[in-house]
């Protein structure tokens, strides 16, 4: 290929933000991209829990943006128990009238680095009470006058008139003294995560889409600079997709339904997961608004490789 040529089917250019490198085809439609995204902690783009740095639903959106994996959220889905609900499936506590568990589904539709069709597909359930009860051992194991690991008949009478016992398996769980402050706390939590329980777990399944694509694969990084101001820089590789709305909405039915995928004549790999919510999952998700605004200084220039 003479340079003159080479020339016209790879170039530089601007994605947003973020400079790229992309391979054109033969009649000069763009075929592929890659380019280096920033992520920022400043902006919601990474996470650390228990000494790692993962990337935040944030950071794969803005990884995405190279990506262009496609999120479809079917309309329906079925249980594990064969029961087929509407999408999301919010489950309601009869005696607080709040909701206390939810079930959504994603599905994501894009191409991995190597130019295949993936689809990944995440069942999602949120049991929001189950994180209490993590948060509230969580405090326990590091507050000790916040309560204690026991099993029930073992609990006075002074501790169930001012706390909570919480059953983790058979009668062995976790009193809290409801008084303790880091308690307070947990509840504080807890209200919240109910408050927005549909949204946090739409966002939770859609990170779980994205993480487990071929073509964002990257969890945990090793950013570089001071506390709450690190960065990292990630490679993502994209393939421009022109499968229509329809196309789209056909494949992730196929998917929902456990169908055997075609698309226009070549076979899509699936990646089909039942997912629960994890304290990473919690941590990983929180929605853009919930990070502080601060002044942020980021250096947006950013370097390419050419892999094609």
């Amino acid at each position: 290929m003479s340079n003159e040529l080479a020339n016209r089917h790879n170039q530089i250019a601007i994605l947003g933000e973020t400079e790229v490198f992309i391979r054109r085809s033969n009649d000069g439609m763009i075929k592929a991209v890659k380019g280096k995204v920033n992520l920022l902690e400043q902006k919601g783009h990474l996470a650390e829990i228990q000494n790692k740095v993962m990337i935040t639903e944030a950071g794969y959106r803005e990884m995405n943006k190279i990506a262009g994996i496609s999120i479809i959220t079917p309309q329906n889905l079925t249980l594990p128990d064969g029961k087929n609900v509407v999408n999301p499936y919010p489950i309601i506590d009869p005696e607080s009238g709040t909701i206390s568990k939810v079930w959504v589904k994603k599905i994501g539709i894009g191409y991995s680095p190597t130019g295949n069709l993936v689809i990944t597909s995440s069942t999602l359930l949120y049991d929001i009470k189950m994180y209490l009860i993590q948060d509230l051992a969580k405090k326990v194991q590091y507050n000790k006058d916040a309560g204690r690991f026991c099993m029930e008949q073992m609990l006075t009478e002074d501790e169930k008139a001012r706390g909570q016992f919480y059953r983790i398996e058979g009668l062995m769980g976790v009193w809290v003294d409801l008084n303790h402050k880091e308690i307070i706390k947990a509840f504080d939590t807890y209200i919240n995560n109910k408050l927005f329980a549909e949204r946090k777990a739409q966002t939770i399944c859609e990170r779980n889409v994205l993480k487990k694509h071929p073509a964002l694969s990257t969890t945990y990084v090793e950013p570089q600079g001071p506390a709450k101001q690190r960065a990292s820089q990630v490679t993502v590789v994209g393939f421009t997709s022109d499968l229509s709305q329809e196309e789209l909405m056909e494949v992730a039915e196929r998917a929902e339904q456990g169908e055997e995928v075609q698309v226009r004549g070549k076979k899509a790999k699936v990646i089909d997961t039942v997912d629960e919510v994890t304290e990473e999952d919690i941590v990983a998700s929180v929605d853009e608004e919930e990070v502080a605004e601060t002044p942020i200084d980021e250096t947006e220039s950013q370097s390419t490789e050419v892999i094609f």
